[in-house]
């Protein structure tokens, strides 16, 4: 739920949530925004543990930490601040140098100062930070650069290697989920194609939430980008069949009649833009009841069928949705969706995209995460009375983290360590060879996952440590290589302290968080598999009290 409470142990907050933030400070970034919720009950706009102690002084950060919109006044609706003056009080001591929207700031520091409750010692702190921040983009010597209009004039010209680079990102997001009999890609020429859907013509939902601004006018929709690439463009035709969430006037009557006339046809089914983004949370997080009665009109037909899901989340796919020959995640892709979507769907590039969350196989399994800790009564191959299970789905993700499909293949050996016992103080060489076994160039991601076997806090069943994207010519191999240093095997335990404790360790280089690099289902409950699967290995940290540690 959007905006709702988060109550987590410290160690979950630091092991999990906050190393994404510092590794955007170490890559430089100069400011940060304060979320809108609490945290363990302390509102992170008035929270001086996670602001001060933390961010400043235990990560050195520099920069300055704006409010969200509002956040400072909303501390009085949290029950935390009797009113905007406490509210300005406890956001500026927390640590939020800067006010965006409310106003409090320029109405009750000064008073706040006068009184003794802000020292004008912090005052001018945060006015540094904010100034030193001017100063590393150059305002300080022209302080009104964003407010030139000939530069700005400049800056909209769209240009062809805009265009070009929209593009690449698009064909790139894009993660192929399923393509049964090799359904993908489609032929140019000589195949009757229908598109159908609410978003075969769509506009408007191409660039995803925050883009109301953007010139929606020149963006490619999928139907223009897929005849763009057709040499013969009057073998698409074109049908909506519904609108996003209402059935039309003889919508599902035309797309059946199209699909009986086609070889083959794509499904554009899935979220508008106003469905993800702020504010837009979702109790079932499926496709739209109309466009699933079309889908499954459509499918009815037993004609092939390949969705382009738009869709700003994981979606749980169902009925003819997850039964169709090809399943396409296609995101939100902007102005250079259709022909992008185009480049993917006729092979001129081959998919490569891997999903960066899992697909449930249904809303009620959320949440639902590849690196869950272990159970106590871990679910496996036997009953499943009295396991961490589902009652009405398995308990695992429909399409899990990590995975992605190509139109080619790719096969690993078993891997390699330089070690079997990584140095406290130095590190430990992981390999694998990934081989191409198949007849097209593509890209492959190999993927790193490490398990602490035994530790004095419940650890995730798997968790990932690096993943290389390697581009490789049919029938060739390359050593792809990974290094692991004591950090990465580190945790906090549940005192707060960053811990490596020495022992086993469980490594696979792999095609995906559940598959094997051998491209063979999935790995069962992870206590079957220690040690005797092709493409994982032991790895072992040694004792302290056998470490030089001077």
């Amino acid at each position: 739920m959007e905006y709702n409470f988060v109550d987590l142990s410290e160690a979950t907050l630091r092991d999990v949530h906050l190393p994404a933030f510092k590794a955007t400070l170490d890559a430089g970034a100069l400011t940060l925004m304060s979320a809108f919720n609490d945290i363990a009950g302390v509102p992170a706009t008035g929270n001086r543990w996670l602001m001060t102690e933390i961010l400043r002084k235990e990560w050195g950060f520099k920069g300055f930490v704006v409010s969200d919109y509002t956040a400072d006044e909303e501390l009085i609706h949290h029950g935390f601040a009797a009113d905007g003056k406490d509210a300005a009080r406890l956001a500026f001591t927390a640590g939020v140098d800067m006010s965006m929207q409310s106003g409090l700031y320029v109405e009750h520091l000064p008073e706040l100062v006068s009184k003794g409750q802000v020292t004008m010692e912090e005052v001018d702190e945060g006015v540094r930070r904010i100034l030193r921040v001017k100063r590393a983009i150059g305002l300080f010597d022209n302080p009104y650069k964003c407010l030139d209009l000939e530069r700005e004039k400049s800056l909209k010209k769209l240009t062809l290697e805009h265009d070009e680079l929209a593009r690449d990102a698009a064909r790139r997001s894009m993660v192929l989920l399923k393509n049964d009999g090799d359904v993908l890609p489609l032929k140019k020429s000589g195949q009757k194609i229908a598109l159908i859907g609410p978003f075969a013509a769509d506009q408007e939902n191409l660039q995803g939430c925050w883009t109301v601004y953007g010139d929606k006018a020149r963006a490619v929709p999928v139907d223009v980008g897929l005849k763009q690439a057709m040499k013969t463009p009057e073998d698409l035709e074109v049908v909506k069949g519904c609108e996003i969430e209402t059935a039309t006037e003889s919508g599902i009557e035309e797309a059946v009649m199209a699909a009986r006339r086609a070889d083959v046809v794509l499904l554009a089914l899935g979220e508008p833009e106003d469905f993800s983004g702020e504010s837009q949370s979702r109790t079932q997080i499926v496709v739209p009841a109309a466009q699933q009665r079309l889908a499954e009109a459509v499918a009815a037909t037993g004609k092939p069928i390949v969705v382009l899901l738009r869709t700003g989340r994981a979606l749980a796919v169902s009925g003819a949705v997850q039964k169709a020959q090809g399943l396409l995640v296609t995101w939100f892709l902007g102005t250079q969706t259709g022909t992008a979507v185009a480049d993917v769907v006729f092979g001129d590039y081959n998919p490569s995209g891997r999903l960066p969350c899992s697909f449930p196989a249904d809303s009620g399994q959320q949440p639902l995460f590849y690196n869950a800790p272990r159970t106590g009564r871990p679910q496996g191959d036997g009953p499943r009375t009295f396991k961490a299970t589902w009652r009405e789905v398995p308990s695992k993700a429909l399409f899990p983290f990590g995975f992605g499909l190509s139109y080619t293949s790719f096969s690993f050996s078993s891997p390699t360590l330089s070690s079997s016992t990584l140095p406290w103080d130095g590190a430990l060489k992981a390999s694998v060879q990934a081989r191409h076994v198949g007849a097209r160039a593509g890209e492959e991601v190999v993927q790193l996952y490490v398990h602490d076997v035994v530790a004095s806090r419940v650890r995730p069943v798997r968790e990932l440590k690096g993943f290389h994207k390697v581009l490789l010519q049919p029938g060739e191999a390359r050593e792809v290589s990974f290094e692991l240093k004591r950090s990465d095997l580190s945790f906090h335990g549940s005192d707060g302290r960053l811990v490596a404790e020495p022992g086993d360790f469980h490594l696979w280089i792999s095609q995906s968080s559940v598959r094997l690099g051998m491209g063979s289902g999935s790995h069962g409950d992870f206590t079957k598999n220690l040690g005797c699967e092709k493409n994982c290995g032991w790895l072992r940290n040694p004792p302290v009290e056998n470490t030089d540690l001077s």
